[in-house]
């Protein structure tokens, strides 16, 4: 079974994914709706199983062999909740940046990727 897909890039690198790729051995793909959760796949050779005590990594849900990655997802929904609210908490100046790298018209604009970084890296400091 191929598990190529027809059109492999869905979303703007400029916007929070809203389309992604599910993908499962001996199934056909399918395009799903909202942002894939961060996942992480144990190597195939690997013999000890990972240690999930800590709650880092959850099993995921959707992928069976898989793993969520607990703490990226947790930060990628209160950054947006922050985001949605108009970035509570923050100092003018920190306010004024974040909306400089998102205006309209910018020449060389900044893609999703590297602005939730940055809100990340504000949001947790």
């Amino acid at each position: 079974m191929s598990y190529e897909v027809s059109e492999p890039i869905l979303n703007s690198p400029y916007e929070e994914p809203k389309l992604y790729w599910y993908i499962r051995e001996g199934e056909p793909p399918l395009k799903k709706d909202g942002r894939r959760r961060a996942v992480i796949w144990p190597p195939r050779d690997q013999k000890e199983p990972w240690d999930l005590s800590d709650g880092t990594l959850t099993p995921s849900p959707e992928y069976p062999s898989a793993f969520e990655l607990a703490l990226v997802n947790l930060i990628r929904e209160r950054v947006k909740a922050w985001k949605a609210a108009g970035y509570p908490g923050v100092t003018r100046t920190t306010l004024e940046l974040l909306q400089w790298w998102q205006r309209e018209g910018r020449e060389k604009r900044l893609f999703f990727a590297q602005l939730e970084a940055a809100q990340s890296n504000i949001f947790l400091h």
